[in-house]
C-alpha cells in the first residue's frame, strides 16, 4: 500500500477501538483512583482516524494552548504517542491531580507539569496494553516527554517525519470524570509506515472483516 494513501476504517473497527480504549480508561481509572485517594472515572465515548492536518481540529484549533505527553511505541505497530491536554482541560485535570479546590487555576510550574507526565505515563501505558492484548502483539512505550505550547507547533514538531509519508492518526477521545467535573483527554497515535496496516489486519481477524474489501 501506498504510504500517502488514506486509510478509512470500518465501523466494526471504530467500535473494536473505542472498546479497547474503554478497557485501557478502566484500567487507567482504577491507577488513578489508587494514586489520588478518590474515584475517577473514565471511558472513551468515539474513536476515528484523522489527517494530520486536522489533529488541532479537536483541541480548539492550531493556537489552543495545550499540554502534550509524547511517548515513541516500539514492537509490532511501531510509531508516536501522545496524550493531550486542550486547553479547557488543563485546569481541571492538572487542579484534580494537585488536588486543588475546584476552580482554582493550577500554575503550570514543575510540580504540575510532574503531574501531567504521570498522568500520560499512566494513560499511555494502560491504553497500549489493553491495545496490545486485543492485538496479540506487544507495544512498549519509551520515557516520556513533555510540551506546552500552541496545538500546531506541538503536534508540527512530533508529526514532521510522519507527515513526509501523508500519515493520518488513530485519535481516541477520553472522558475523564472527578468530583462532577467532566472534561476530554486525547491519546494521538501516529503509526510510521506500514504499522496502521499491521493494526487493521489484527482488527479484522479479532471482528472477523475482511481486510481486502476496499477501504475509502
Amino acid at each position: 500500500m501506498d504510504p500517502r494513501e488514506r486509510i478509512t476504517l470500518q465501523p466494526l473497527e471504530l467500535d473494536a477501538l473505542r472498546e479497547v480504549g474503554n478497557m485501557g480508561a478502566g484500567r487507567a481509572a482504577t491507577a488513578l483512583s489508587q494514586m489520588l485517594g478518590r474515584t475517577v472515572t473514565m471511558d472513551v465515548p468515539a474513536a476515528s482516524v484523522l489527517p494530520l492536518e486536522q489533529l488541532s481540529a479537536p483541541l480548539g484549533g492550531p493556537e489552543a494552548l495545550v499540554a502534550a505527553t509524547y511517548f515513541r511505541v516500539h514492537g509490532d505497530a511501531p510509531g508516536r504517542l501522545l496524550v493531550v491536554l486542550g486547553e479547557a482541560s488543563l485546569g481541571p485535570v492538572v487542579g484534580a491531580l494537585l488536588g486543588l479546590p475546584s476552580g482554582q487555576a493550577p500554575a503550570l510550574d514543575a510540580t504540575a507539569q510532574s503531574a501531567i507526565k504521570e498522568l500520560g505515563n499512566i494513560l499511555c501505558s494502560a491504553y497500549l496494553n489493553a491495545l496490545a492484548d486485543f492485538l496479540g502483539f506487544p507495544l512498549l512505550p519509551s520515557v516520556p516527554a513533555l510540551a506546552i505550547d500552541m496545538a500546531a507547533s506541538v503536534l508540527q514538531s512530533v508529526a514532521v517525519d510522519a507527515s513526509q509519508s501523508g500519515a493520518q492518526a488513530l485519535v481516541i477521545e477520553a472522558r475523564f470524570r472527578q468530583a462532577g467535573q467532566e472534561v476530554p483527554i486525547f491519546l494521538y497515535y501516529l503509526p510510521e509506515p506500514g504499522s496502521l496496516e499491521a493494526m487493521l489486519s489484527a482488527l479484522a481477524r479479532a471482528t472477523g472483516t475482511d481486510p481486502r474489501k476496499p477501504r475509502g
